[in-house]
């Protein structure tokens, strides 16, 4: 196996350093823009280089548990002057809360986890490209923040500019001419004939026809245009600093394209002499002398992430905030009776605060945690999206942006990514990558000379657009027989200038720093990757984020080195922040005693010349030295048991015991899906490939009964009810446990105020919180009630649970803010598996549970043991996924051997068929040492002769069989199946709504009907197409029906049927219906 050299990789650094760079430095930079504003006689000044913040007055856990908002305070000194007299001179204001990133790269926004999802788009500057269907060359200027500029040329030669999305497009020159490039610099680089004839027809008619058209292009019904209006507006568009900025790299990537480095611009907003040179650049592209720009490479791609978009949606805020302030400063103005000056009537910290919390809650890159597990957490933190503010539209994304590009090698992997329609868009970020300061990724690699890998020279990390001037190799190539000497006589893969070839050693500049740098954490986790098909890989990697956490936790025998990564950067483990004693440790806190240990010299008070100091280092060490011991507490508080986003029970169990020592770093508490480091995301059972009766046909499962009854695939969910308490006879509500007409059974564990104890165990429809309505709304049912029993008439509208719901009351809180009070109920489920359930293995093998077979009947091995799971064996030549063979058979050999492994992805160049040899290695070790001839047999190696648990005698022939890593996923029967017999209907087809959370029915498509067609139920295909459906006379006549044993009446004509007749006639075709009598159906 090939040891590679790891890099330390830091997974949520991008988005932690982004959040940090906002605070110091985004934040401060948009406020600059709007540091004085200035407006009839008034100023208002904000000091940005005096900005606070204040640390959250509440904690992480309680802003969890009462779904607040985790958020810190911005503190920002102003002032405020009119006619230069002073009316608030430096005082702090209140200027906004901004949501506070957590440790783990988390905010908690109403009480949910949530996360802002890395963006990627193509980076500020301008791009060169060719239209693929009619040949034409076009050039985008894209700015940081601004109008979108499109340059074209058309057939007749012309070159003509577009803003935006804006169809109407203006000739280059007149757009020169608004911008005011002289005259003698358009003759000196555009020296076209065509070019200089359109300029001189367009002298005739005088630059201020110019403006208008520009203007009109935008007002086009605005008449009576100001010369003086339109040249405001485009100079405000493309020249103010505020409205049009290319940015840093926008600026850089514009000059290094147009520009001669000596004429490099500074100046960040649109100079006429960029338009010059772009039109310049498509001339010279239109001869053919210089090649396009390709899009999809990750050097014209940049990462935004939360503080980029943060910083962007503050600057939309701060300009809206201006142009509150000087509507405020004017009504003042004009209401000179306003004597006192007061700051809280003009400024208030609600206006900026609730704008930023209608960006965490409605911009589409934020979204709730992942947390099924933590590798599904940290996944989702290590998204790129490409949609978002100023990204890709979903509809008109076009298939060159989801293929897979050479650029992406060792920066984003080519494996990982969604299914269905966000395939190739959606991506995932290598392991150790990292992001730049201008947001360009890079990936590390070690530096070789002469066909040596010098590791001691550290590591580089190397951008795309830096990549192109280097041969780079990947860490798997040929060695010679030392491990740092790469072969010389041997042709190595390489890539040069985005191209994958051949050459030597002596050629390559840098190598990579491990085999699996490309691949994501995901990806990573699957071993014997190389043996798989992309697609399987890519649902095996996708999977593990969606299995369940298992109520027995079991890592895996075969680990691939990620494990520990992936636990430390996860929210659902505690890392000891410094090293200490542990004193205390239980399930709600952990607490740890620091010892540090400070030298105290007071030898070097006194005044020693240096040579004097030096002879004197005896007394030092004899008489002035001495250690002060200090001693601190550290408190980690563990989180109580609560449900994540989906669902899933979540609690933090300590690891460690009093007076144990641990490390800084160490992991002093597993979270429900690791254990002590190790992450545990299924199971070890033992499988068979075979045909079993046709219930494995396809991707089905055959399961043992001990999997289900010894609980080795119980999941823990958790459900949370949360209604709101009215407990005022004056509105004819309170909560109480006498319920009219309720059930010994279904109140027995409520207490006296009528909400249930914690630690019940409730099934279905059993009373959470006992509500009873006294007021019934004044209908003539209700009056009749009234005269009968009187004004008390009393209606149950208590909160139950669920008819599938079983399970036990973990928690019960009872949440007041102002007069309003809410009551939050927490029950915890234990579901077993069952038929239906999902299943898969980590190379993409997955399947649904057919049959539960008792373990008596299941085959077993040759000396006994009962297989527990059986699986097709025609569902691995197909899906090319050979790799869970290898795994299976190496899992053997592990049981026996009782050895565990860490297998390194495409270690197959060092040796021929290397997987192969070590699997069989280790299976013959195996043999030898159990003395168990069946674990190998050279005729047919990882296969032994099963026998039918029903009647003992042995297959045919040879099974495969191993122990596999099993996955139970979160696509669970349960949450499923659906049942109705009534239930709401459309108010337009009349047909049942549809969704298991509407009550709704279950379509009846096509295919269906052509079932029933090809039996011949004639009566039944009527029932579901008729009274079952949309036929409302007959099916609320067929209840009286089946009541009084009647036949039912003979359907009508469908409500459906009718719809499309009406559709039809507005079309104006005149379509009638007729009865059996010829008489006209209305």
């Amino acid at each position: 196996m090939v040891n590679g050299c790891r890099v330390r990789s830091n997974l949520l650094d991008i988005q932690r350093n982004s959040f940090r760079s906002f605070l110091k430095k985004g934040l401060v930079e948009e406020l600059r823009k709007i540091k004085d504003i200035a407006h009839e006689g008034f100023r208002i000044s904000f000091q940005t280089d005096n900005v606070k913040y204040k640390k959250p007055k509440i904690s992480a856990e309680f802003a969890l548990k009462n779904g607040e908002t985790y958020s810190l305070s911005v503190h920002i000194p102003v002032e405020v002057t009119y006619n230069n007299m002073f009316l608030v001179r430096n005082k702090y204001i209140l200027f906004a809360k901004i949501p506070l990133m957590t440790e783990k790269g988390t905010f908690i926004f109403n009480g949910n986890k949530r996360i802002m999802v890395n963006q990627i788009i193509r980076s500020p500057g301008v791009y060169f490209e060719k239209n693929r269907y009619n040949d034409s060359i076009f050039a985008t200027l894209i700015p940081t923040f601004g109008s979108w500029l499109t340059f074209k040329i058309d057939q007749d030669e012309g070159i003509f500019v577009k803003v935006d999305k804006i169809k109407t497009a203006i000739p280059l020159i007149n757009f020169l001419k608004c911008l005011g490039l002289s005259r003698k610099k358009f003759f000196l680089y555009l020296n076209d004939p065509i070019f200089i004839e359109t300029l001189q027809e367009s002298e005739s008619y005088g630059i201020r026809l110019e403006f208008f058209e520009f203007y009109k292009i935008f007002f086009p019904n605005e008449v009576n245009v100001r010369f003086g209006n339109a040249r405001k507006f485009l100079r405000s568009k493309f020249m103010d600093p505020r409205k049009y900025d290319l940015g840093e790299v926008g600026r850089f990537r514009v000059n290094t394209k147009i520009y001669r480095s000596e004429f490099f611009q500074s100046n960040r907003t649109l100079q006429p002499e960029d338009v010059l040179g772009i039109a310049h650049y498509l001339i010279e592209l239109k001869k053919g002398m210089i090649p396009f720009d390709e899009i999809d490479d990750l050097k014209n791609k940049l990462v935004r992430s939360i503080g980029e978009l943060l910083q962007s949606q503050f600057r939309i805020i701060l300009n809206e905030l201006e142009s509150s302030l000087k509507e405020k400063l004017i009504f003042l103005y004009k209401n000179p009776s306003e004597k006192t000056f007061r700051l809280s009537r003009f400024f208030n910290s609600y206006f900026i605060t609730n704008r930023i919390r209608k960006f965490f809650s409605v911009n589409p890159l934020s979204q709730l945690l992942d947390d099924t597990n933590s590798l599904s957490e940290l996944t989702h933190k290590r998204k790129l999206s490409p949609f978002g503010p100023n990204g890709l539209n979903k509809e008109r994304t076009k298939l060159d942006v989801r293929e897979i590009n050479t650029s992406q090698y060792g920066r984003v992997c080519p494996i990982e990514t969604s299914e269905g329609k966000n395939a190739g868009l959606i991506l995932s970020l290598a392991k150790d990558v990292r992001v730049d300061k201008y947001g360009f990724l890079e990936s590390p690699f070690y530096k070789v000379l002469r066909g040596k890998i010098e590791t001691n020279k550290g590591i580089y990390f190397i951008s795309s657009a830096q990549e192109k001037y280097f041969t780079v190799a990947p860490f798997d190539v040929f060695r010679s027989s030392q491990s740092n000497l790469l072969d010389k006589n041997k042709l190595l893969g390489v890539k040069r200038s985005k191209i994958f070839s051949y050459s030597f050693s002596k050629n390559i500049d840098f190598i990579s720093i491990s085999t699996d740098q490309f691949t994501s954490l995901g990806t990573g986790l699957v071993p014997f990757l190389e043996h798989n098909d992309a697609n399987r890989v890519l649902m095996g990697s996708n999977m593990q984020r969606q299995s369940l956490i298992l109520l027995e936790k079991e890592v895996p025998f075969i680990k691939t080195g990620r494990e520990a990564l992936i636990n430390r950067e996860s929210d659902a483990t505690v890392l000891a922040k410094s090293s200490g004693k542990v004193i205390y440790s239980s399930l709600k806190k952990i607490v740890i005693q620091e010892e540090e240990y400070c030298a105290n010299i007071e030898f070097f008070n006194k005044n020693y010349s240096f040579f004097n100091l030096l002879g004197c280092l005896n007394e030092i060490s004899q008489k002035n030295f001495k250690l002060i011991k200090k001693v601190n507490q550290k408190i980690y508080f563990l989180e109580s048991p609560k449900k994540s986003n989906h669902g899933v029970y979540i609690q933090k169990i300590p690891i460690v015991h009093e007076g144990e020592w641990v490390r800084k770093g160490q992991i002093i508490a597993d979270g429900m899906s690791t254990l002590r480091g190790g992450i545990c995301l299924g199971k070890n059972v033992l499988v068979a490939y075979l045909g079993w009766e046709g219930y494995n046909f396809e991707d089905a499962v055959i399961i043992s009964e001990r999997l289900v009854f010894e609980d080795i695939f119980t999941s823990i969910h958790m459900k949370k009810f949360k209604t709101f308490i009215v407990n005022d006879e004056k509105k004819g509500e309170n909560i109480s446990m006498f319920i009219p007409n309720a059930s010994l059974k279904t109140i027995k564990n409520l207490k006296n105020n009528g909400i249930i104890k914690i630690g019940s165990e409730i099934k279905a429809q059993d009373v959470l919180i006992g509500r009873i309505k006294v007021k019934l709304k004044n209908t003539p049912k209700n009056k009749m009630l009234i005269a009968f029993f009187g004004n008390k008439v009393r209606k149950d509208v208590s909160l139950r649970s669920p008819r599938s719901l079983v399970g036990i009351v973990t928690s019960v809180e009872i949440l007041c803010k102002k007069s309003n009070c809410s009551v939050l109920i927490h029950v915890a489920e234990k579901r077993r598996i069952q038929i239906g359930d999902k299943i898969a293995g980590r190379h993409g093998n997955k399947g649904i549970i057919s049959k539960i077979v008792p373990s008596i009947d299941m085959p077993f091995l040759p000396d006994g043991t009962p297989v527990d799971m059986i699986l097709n064996p025609l569902g691995i030549p197909s899906r090319m996924n050979v790799g869970q063979v290898f795994e299976s058979l190496l899992n053997l050999s592990s049981l026996f051997l009782k050895e565990r492994y860490k297998i390194q992805p495409f270690d197959e160049v060092q040796t021929s068929m290397n997987s192969k040899s070590f699997v069989y290695k280790k299976l013959n070790e195996a043999r030898k040492r159990t003395k168990k001839d069946w674990l190998f047999n050279p005729n047919y190696p990882g296969k032994a002769f099963l026998y039918d648990g029903r009647n003992c005698r042995p297959f045919d022939h040879p099974v495969a069989f191993g122990y596999a890593y099993i996955l139970k996923l979160i696509h669970m029967v349960k949450d499923k199946i659906h049942a109705r017999v009534t239930g709401p209907y459309s108010s337009v087809t009349q047909q049942p709504l549809r969704g298991k959370s509407k009550n709704g029915g279950q379509r009846f498509g096509e295919m269906e009907v052509w079932a029933i067609e090809g039996f011949g139920a004639a009566y039944l295909l009527q029932e579901l197409l008729t009274i079952k459906s949309d036929d409302v006379l007959n099916r609320s006549e067929a209840l009286f029906s089946l009541i009084n044993g009647t036949y039912f009446s003979k359907p009508n004509i469908p409500e459906a049927f009718k719809l499309f007749i009406l559709e039809m006639q507005s079309l104006c075709i005149d379509i009638k219906i007729f009865t059996n009598n010829y008489k006209k159906f209305d």
